[in-house]
């Protein structure tokens, strides 16, 4: 998305989730999900912060470019980061954005009322969501989560709707996970099952 739409005086602070949640395949820096980057400054930012690599200058969560969602929303605050998805979107789905709630936090934070009123209203809505949870050097396991809760939502059934949240969340942790690594410079993904 066009850095002119970025939610006018929303900034990153402290927040430092991409600075760990992130796999970077840059000519500048390779750095694999849920590794801390080595030029990150604990309490926020960045020591190559004006020479940082592209991959870093271009990428933003979509908190930045959602006005809807209030500070409460920063990565770090809520637990979730919430990422556009280009691949893999599902049939009738491909004309919207499509959103990616990842769990960086307790697994609590999909029962939260206001989780789960944000992430109705973009079903309802007709927008793509998927849960995912991603450990250390694995790739993230998503779910795609309108066709499980559209019911639950349309009902507006709270209950309902964390049951269904339970089990998506459960197969994004018990899926095998590929596992990503640096060899001879480059990220390779290892297929789950070939280690």
């Amino acid at each position: 998305m066009a850095n002119d739409l970025l939610v006018q005086g929303r900034e990153c602070g402290e927040c430092t989730v991409c600075c760990v949640n992130l796999t970077i395949n840059d000519p500048e820096l390779e750095k694999l999900p849920g590794v801390k980057c080595p030029h990150m400054i604990e309490r926020g930012g960045c020591k190559i912060y004006s020479s940082r690599p592209k991959t870093c200058k271009d990428w933003y969560c979509m908190w930045r470019f959602m006005p809807g969602l209030d500070d409460s929303w920063r990565p770090d605050l809520k637990g979730i980061v919430i990422k556009r998805v280009f691949d893999n979107i599902p049939a009738g789905y491909e004309n919207k954005i499509a959103l990616e709630f990842e769990v960086i936090g307790s697994r609590k934070v999909i029962h939260n009322v206001d989780f789960i009123n944000t992430l109705g209203g973009y079903i309802a809505a007709g927008f793509p969501c998927f849960l995912s949870y991603g450990k250390p050097r694995t790739a993230t396991t998503m779910v795609f989560l309108n066709e499980l809760l559209i019911g639950a939502v349309s009902s507006q059934d709270l209950s309902l709707i964390r049951d269904k949240l339970s089990l998506a969340y459960k197969k994004c942790v018990k899926t095998p996970k590929d596992k990503i690594r640096i060899e001879d410079g480059e990220i390779k993904i290892i297929p789950a099952g070939k280690r």
